[in-house]
């Protein structure tokens, strides 16, 4: 079984879905594997900057969307749970 390493993104799961973007056309847009981005999503990986870049900008994210997505323990996110 894995461990999760890193807070599940859960702001940024909810958004996708909200906007009918699935994992696959992520990944495509991404240029990494659907596995990559289900470890990422759910905190088992880490997102790296190109790729949070990369979100930033197919989604026009403004700096509030950001740190809602991105930043660990921002208020509303989710994320602020203890990971050991």
């Amino acid at each position: 079984m894995k461990k999760r390493k890193y807070a599940e993104l859960r702001e940024l799961k909810k958004f996708l879905k909200k906007k009918n973007f699935s994992y696959k056309r992520l990944s495509d847009e991404l240029g990494i594997s659907i596995d990559a981005i289900n470890n990422k999503l759910n905190g088992y990986t880490l997102l790296n900057i190109n790729e949070m870049k990369s979100m930033v900008t197919l989604f026009n994210m403004q700096p509030t969307d950001i740190k809602r997505f991105f930043i660990v323990g921002s208020d509303n996110t989710g994320n602020d749970e203890k990971l050991n």
